[in-house]
């Protein structure tokens, strides 16, 4: 399951909000830093270069990508070692097939279809070979989907400052009054600042934001991965326990035992 992630919207619209009510406060305003090409020439060249760096499969995914910045997966260790536990003493009371109808009420699909593999008997190694092989393509998808923003923010400063230079170049090539030569001076700035803008409040931040949500939704498919395994080597519930631990930071350790101690009181 996936949960929306309020701080990538606020963020940004903090960053636009503060850079807007600094230029308002100084003098010509809002509007003499609108300027369409140096936006063309700044956006639109930098989305050039990702066309001819990527392949068509992968450019396609940019839409996706800018969704994985604004959700967040649903990964609760804690509560994951706790679903295996309760499994794990099921299957050890009952057998395997006592946990078909919690597996197919199950809204996590990685975890749901591990264990309908293992309930449909499919052997220990086929089963990690498998989800590993699902898992590699959603950490290959992440890290595409990062790649793309984090090239287009470095492709955009390189077109910021090729904005600049034709706009010195038209400057230079035309020297009228000294109000001309500041104005077309500014105007040749502005592309600069576009790629500024653009590459440190959209482009990287969220090349990032998915770097990051891939790393830790990969590390909770290995947990899944782990504990799979741990059914299927009829590990005690003790054993299971101890291993998924080890995949827990220490906040999450701490409000694991936390949890834990409540229980027993």
């Amino acid at each position: 399951m996936k949960k929306n992630d309020i701080l990538t919207p606020i963020g940004l619209v903090l960053a636009i909000g503060f850079i807007f009510f600094a230029i308002a406060q100084g003098k010509g305003g809002v509007g003499m830093f609108i300027d369409i090409p140096s936006f063309l020439i700044t956006v639109g060249g930098s989305f050039a270069a990702v066309l001819i760096t990527f392949d068509l499969d992968t450019v396609k995914r940019i839409p996706s990508a800018l969704k994985m910045s604004i959700v967040s997966p649903s990964v609760n260790k804690v509560d994951l070692v706790d679903q295996f536990k309760e499994l794990s003493k099921i299957i050890r009371k009952d057998g395997i097939l006592a946990i078909e109808q919690q597996v197919a009420e199950m809204e996590d699909p990685f975890l749901k279809k591990g264990l309908e593999l293992i309930v449909d008997g499919v052997d220990a190694e086929s089963v990690k070979e498998i989800l590993e092989i699902e898992l590699n393509e959603k950490e290959k998808v992440y890290g595409s989907s990062s790649k793309i923003f984090k090239l287009w923010g470095s492709y955009a400063p390189a077109f910021g400052m090729v904005g600049t230079l034709i706009g010195l170049i038209q400057m230079l090539s035309d020297m009228g009054s000294p109000d001309d030569i500041a104005s077309g001076m500014s105007t040749a700035l502005i592309t600069t600042l576009y790629g500024a803008l653009f590459t440190n409040m959209i482009f990287n931040p969220i090349g990032f934001n998915i770097e990051s949500k891939g790393e830790k939704e990969i590390e909770y498919l290995e947990m899944v991965v782990c504990g799979l395994q741990s059914i299927q080597n009829g590990d005690s519930v003790r054993a299971m326990e101890e291993k998924l631990i080890t995949h827990l930071n220490e906040k999450d350790r701490k409000a694991y035992y936390e949890n834990s101690s409540s229980e027993v009181a």
